[in-house]
């Protein structure tokens, strides 16, 4: 029985590793990657609800979601905070600068 925990917080604190690992791989790519600027449209608002207990309450916690496509017809997906997801509408077009899956601005025009 020992043995058998012992295997499962080897395998647990693996995973947790391999976890904060790919965090760090993605932060790293999305800092160091260019940054771009092409016109689009937005094409999508989504919000993504998620619920866990904490103690005795549960919380809730809302991601907000922008869908916009490019002129060339790429497709491409954001969280943002809620303050720019309320900023925007379905259909509005601009500049929309970005770096790899990091929203920067978009620029109505």
């Amino acid at each position: 029985m020992g043995e058998d925990l012992e295997l499962v917080m080897i395998l647990a604190s693996i995973g947790i590793i391999v976890a904060f690992g790919y965090l760090v791989v993605n932060w790293v790519l999305n800092l160091t990657a260019v940054e771009v600027t092409e016109k689009a449209k937005l094409i999508g608002k989504d919000t993504e609800n998620a619920s866990h207990m904490n103690g005795d309450s549960l919380m809730m916690t809302i991601t907000y979601v922008l869908t916009f496509e490019a002129d060339g017809g790429e497709r491409i997906t954001f969280r943002v905070g809620r303050g720019v997801y309320r900023k925007y509408f379905i259909g509005d077009y601009g500049r929309l600068t970005y770096k790899r899956k990091w929203f920067r601005q978009f620029e109505r025009i």
